[in-house]
């Protein structure tokens, strides 16, 4: 009798403690703290979302496996993307959330992080950061994470050795901090099939130069051949394509783009790639009067493939593609 009775007192406690188990929070005593994702290469989208319902997603699910911004549909900045996942890959534990600061940082986590949702190439969630405010002394970042649908119990002070500074600035939502100012993108020349350049007020410098191979063709703009040239600085012409950027995006009125569109451009310029993709570039300059010239020698307007978007070009990196014939043939004076 006693022993059935100490049977039935030993099953209670069991059935007690399993209840009491499973109704407590699932991140009332989880610690979780692998934070780093040491597969990068199986990082194929991410997610961040601030408190404010800011939010922006990245993802290289496509059949090019290029980095995208979704919604708008941009190429991404491989700068930034990069910079992410060199975090997801070396972020590292600095030291654990003191326990008297410990309930103060998981409120200030609660009222104000970064959710950063990291997913895998079958689109299966990897891992979750709550990236929170930094130390005072800005050398590390409080950060809670959440992995298989259990939220970390402990917050921890993360950082990236070698890293001055908190992590949460590497963690934005602004789209157009993310979008590559990359028009043209040719680290091998030989991509290019075509590049045809035309000054709108001096026609006798526009050219068309043809590339095959090791085959190269120069033509004026009526398309007559041009025997003689400097073959060197042609085919050396192709690689200054490797990284020609805009250098802001200019959200005006319509009625500002308007009047810029319907003027004259003061270059077009088109260039033909193997995968017979054109990009087609016009170039305003900008008017000011305070200038020698009346135009502004720093920065001049550009429209892409004709679409609806005004953009901000920098001469520094332009000028160097914008050769006139005379450059590339025998008389050119050196």
């Amino acid at each position: 009798m006693n022993l059935k009775i100490t049977l039935n007192i030993i099953i209670l406690i069991a059935l007690t403690t399993s209840l009491f188990s499973s109704c407590k929070s699932p991140t009332s005593s989880v610690d979780l703290k692998d934070f780093s994702i040491k597969d990068t290469a199986n990082v194929y989208r991410f997610t961040i979302t601030t408190n404010n319902a800011d939010s922006i997603t990245l993802s290289r699910m496509n059949e090019n496996k290029v980095w995208m911004i979704e919604n708008p549909n941009y190429k991404a900045n491989m700068s930034n993307i990069q910079l992410i996942m060199e975090t997801f890959y070396r972020i590292q534990i600095k030291q654990p959330v003191s326990k008297n600061a410990e309930k103060n940082v998981i409120k200030r986590l609660a009222v104000s992080n970064k959710r950063v949702d990291i997913y895998d190439k079958e689109n299966k969630l990897i891992k979750t950061w709550y990236v929170g405010s930094p130390t005072p002394d800005h050398l590390g970042t409080h950060m809670l994470l959440k992995q298989n649908g259990i939220k970390g119990s402990k917050p921890y002070i993360m950082f990236k050795p070698g890293v001055y500074g908190s992590l949460d600035v590497r963690f934005f939502t602004d789209w157009t901090q993310w979008r590559s100012p990359q028009i043209f993108h040719y680290p091998n020349s030989k991509d290019i099939l075509q590049v045809k350049l035309n000054y709108n007020q001096l026609k006798n410098e526009s050219f068309i130069i043809y590339q095959n191979n090791d085959e190269i063709r120069l033509l004026d703009s009526n398309s007559n051949p041009i025997n003689q040239f400097d073959t060197i600085q042609l085919k050396h012409y192709f690689t200054h394509f490797n990284n020609i950027c805009y250098n802001k995006i200019m959200f005006v009125d319509q009625s500002f783009k308007d009047s810029v569109f319907s003027s004259k451009s003061f270059i077009d310029i088109s260039l033909l790639n193997s995968k017979n993709e054109t990009t087609h570039v016009q170039f305003w300059r900008i008017k000011n009067v305070e200038s020698s010239t009346n135009w502004d020698k720093e920065y001049g307007y550009i429209r892409v493939n004709g679409s609806d978007e005004l953009l901000r070009a920098q001469y520094f990196n332009w000028d160097i593609i914008f050769k006139p014939l005379s450059f590339f043939t025998n008389d050119i004076r050196r």
